[in-house]
Parts: C-alpha cells; sequence; structure tokens
C-alpha cells in the first residue's frame, strides 16, 4: 500500500494573484481562524500607485536592509490599523523568506524560522487565493529580503 496521495487537494496562487503581488516576498500574513489566513502583498514603490493589493511603502531605496527598517515600522502602525478597526488584537506574521519571519502580537515584535505554512489561504476581499499549498510563489532560485 503506498503512502503518496493519489491527489493532492487544494490550489496554488494563481499567476493573475501573482502579478498583484501576492505570493511575492515579504508579504503579511494574519491568522483569520484555524488554518484560514489572510495575505497582504507588500510593494516597495517610489511614488505611491492605486490599485496595488496590499500593502505600498514609499522609499527611494533599493538596499534590502533599509527597505527592512521600513518594514516593521509600516507593518507596527498596519497592525494598530487593522486592532483599531476590528476592536481586537491580531498577531500577524511579516515573511521574508522561507525561514525568517518576524511576528507582531501583544507582547511586541519576535523573529521567528518559523512561517505560516498551508490552510486556506485568502485576500482582503476574502476571495481564495491559495489552498494546501505553500503561501509563497515556488521558484528555482530562493529570494532573500533582509
Amino acid at each position: 500500500m503506498s503512502t503518496t496521495p493519489e491527489k493532492q487537494i487544494g490550489f496554488p496562487i494563481s499567476q493573475s494573484h501573482a502579478e498583484q503581488g501576492f505570493g511575492k516576498l515579504p508579504y503579511v500574513i494574519i491568522r483569520l481562524q484555524y488554518g484560514i489566513y489572510m495575505q497582504f502583498p507588500i510593494h516597495f514603490v517610489k511614488e505611491r500607485k492605486d490599485g496595488l493589493a496590499g500593502i505600498s511603502i514609499q522609499t527611494d531605496s533599493s538596499d534590502p536592509k533599509v527597505q527592512q527598517a521600513l518594514l516593521l515600522d509600516a507593518i507596527a502602525q498596519f497592525k494598530s490599523q487593522v486592532d483599531a478597526k476590528s476592536n481586537r488584537s491580531h498577531r500577524l506574521c511579516v515573511v521574508l523568506g522561507e525561514d525568517q519571519a518576524y511576528y507582531f502580537d501583544e507582547e511586541g515584535i519576535k523573529f521567528s524560522h518559523s512561517i505560516p505554512k498551508g490552510g486556506t489561504l485568502l485576500n482582503s476581499q476574502q476571495e481564495f487565493i491559495a489552498m494546501g499549498f505553500p503561501h509563497q510563489i515556488q521558484t528555482q532560485q530562493s529570494e532573500s529580503h533582509g
């Protein structure tokens, strides 16, 4: 008897979602409930652009260290806005790489080598992005941020 599943249930991030920035590092994940996550792409832009899904951080720098410093401040502000809007504290995660993340919760910001994976992934409009697959687009070469 084989232990390999005959069919994999679920679906990966689509090309159309990838073009909007979903699944590209870095990104923010909020756990809504067990096995259900919401993803927010992060875009570093020189000028504000309307229509980008997720979080835009304005900077002229392409230096990952400068971007990471801006990123953590921007996500702390984003978390405050999300918490205030829903009137509760959320635990969110900024994923920088396959084994690099910062978790934000009531106790502060903590670095981790563990990132959220699997489950059902939604966008902020509650549309399905992926199910039962990694939250990032799998590439031949690993991207590194920060």
